[in-house]
């Protein structure tokens, strides 16, 4: 699956999920000022900005394959570290951050388990790593 599209179109289509779920994704993953934090799949920024909000852009580093949606991030957020690289293979250290977080991004993985092995190795000991999904629709 590719996210090669235009900025505003994903927005407009994954702003309407990412925006609202953003501050319950991040309460619950305990996300507190002082620390350093990760957005995986950043996408156009939802949680990212949540991030900053929370941290301050200057603790919050963001990550995607997509050039269009990453140059819409670093627009919108120029204190924040914006990386291209997939949540497989991510351009950070070794334990740099204390919540590495994949909002509606692990069902996209091209290998999860690669994934979140890739996200725990970027997180420090004791830090958190969490990501949400979407619930396949009742029958």
């Amino acid at each position: 699956m590719s996210f090669e599209v235009q900025a505003d179109a994903y927005a407009r289509f994954m702003g309407r999920y990412s925006d609202p779920l953003a501050v319950q994704f991040a309460a619950a993953a305990g996300v507190t000022a002082g620390r350093r934090a990760v957005d995986v799949g950043c996408g156009t920024g939802a949680l990212t900005a949540e991030l900053a909000d929370r941290i301050g852009a200057e603790n919050v580093s963001a990550v995607d394959p997509s050039a269009p949606l990453l140059a819409a991030v670093r627009d919108r957020f120029p204190l924040v570290d914006v990386q291209q690289g997939t949540a497989e293979r991510m351009p950070f250290r070794d334990g740099e951050f204390d919540f590495t977080l994949a909002q509606l991004v692990v069902h996209f993985m091209a290998d999860p388990v690669a994934g979140l092995r890739d996200m725990a190795r970027v997180t420090r000991p004791g830090g958190v790593v969490a990501g949400s999904t979407t619930a396949p629709a009742p029958n």
